[in-house]
């Protein structure tokens, strides 16, 4: 019983070091993860804060009414035509840029896109989804049939739009911030 159980754990021995002996390809795939160890420690922190906020009327000191943005903390009713602001603000913790950064928001399904709402950094370019962030593109196309039987291309409407996504062109510097958002209906 001893010699079976000596003679098993000599092999799995054996067989535990048999890929150190071969050294070029365990020496290969350790060298690759010693360079993803290091580019993980020297990638960028980038912090994102969400908020909402929800379009109000008030009453200002001439009695006249104006339009504010009242922000939304916590569980908040809403109701169907209230319209929301989405802010998305990215700020770079660490002592690197941040290059390529893109922040992409899903515009929920109780909610309407508000064409031409999206605004953000003056390097950061809005597309949009009308596939479910499949594909983005600046200007959504589909296709209608008309009266004639004839198909164009023409803008997506509102409600076709699932995704506000924004590329940076140029990179976050450390300690950097930058601010993005888009406006919805609640159906």
């Amino acid at each position: 019983m001893k010699r079976k159980l000596m003679f098993g754990l000599g092999v799995a021995a054996l067989v535990a070091s048999a890929p150190f002996v071969s050294s070029t390809p365990v020496f290969a795939n350790l060298q690759e993860a010693g360079t993803a160890i290091a580019q993980i420690l020297t990638r960028p922190e980038v912090k994102l804060e969400m908020g909402v906020e929800k379009q109000v009327t008030v009453i200002d000191e001439n009695g006249e009414e104006k339009a504010e943005w009242q922000k939304l903390d916590g569980e908040v009713a809403v109701q169907p035509g209230d319209l929301l602001r989405y802010d998305v603000v990215s700020s770079n913790a660490s002592d690197i840029a941040a290059e390529k950064l893109v922040v992409n928001q899903p515009i929920p399904p109780q909610m309407t896109y508000v064409l031409g709402s999206a605004k953000g950094n003056a390097a950061a370019k809005a597309i949009y989804s009308i596939d479910n962030g499949v594909t983005f593109v600046a200007e959504p196309m589909v296709e209608v049939t008309l009266p004639d039987g004839t198909v164009e291309m023409q803008p997506a409407p509102a409600e076709a739009y699932t995704h506000v996504k924004w590329s940076f062109n140029d990179s976050l510097d450390k300690s950097e911030t930058v601010d993005v958002s888009h406006e919805v209906v609640v159906k």
